[in-house]
């Protein structure tokens, strides 16, 4: 478990470094325009946002199907019980990942 959330850790950290880049050789009080090559990470950030929010509306749904079975006397035993931690991860990936594009178009 504790390397579970040392990962995590890491893998903010790296998203955090990713999103926020430190901007390099500016002088004090030079204004400078911003460098031409931002577009790629807030593409990857959005594409990022959007696959992780139909994966985890697709879990959400299967984990509802299999629920849904076993309302209506399909025998349901707690077969499909791990989709939904599954669709609550990916979508906080996909607010993540929405939040990191919002903050690489603005800055």
């Amino acid at each position: 478990m504790f390397f579970k959330i040392l990962v995590l850790l890491a893998v903010a950290a790296g998203l955090v470094y990713l999103i926020k880049q430190p901007r390099r050789g500016q002088a004090a009080g030079a204004f400078h325009a911003a460098p031409a090559r931002r577009k790629p990470a807030f593409v990857a950030l959005c594409v990022g946002a959007a696959l992780s929010l139909l994966a985890s509306l697709m879990s959400a749904v299967l984990w509802m199907g299999a629920v849904a079975g076993g309302v209506t006397g399909g025998g349901y035993r707690g077969q499909a019980d791990y989709l939904l931690p599954v669709a609550g991860c990916l979508l906080a990936l996909a607010v993540a990942c929405a939040v990191g594009a919002f903050l690489k178009r603005r800055g």
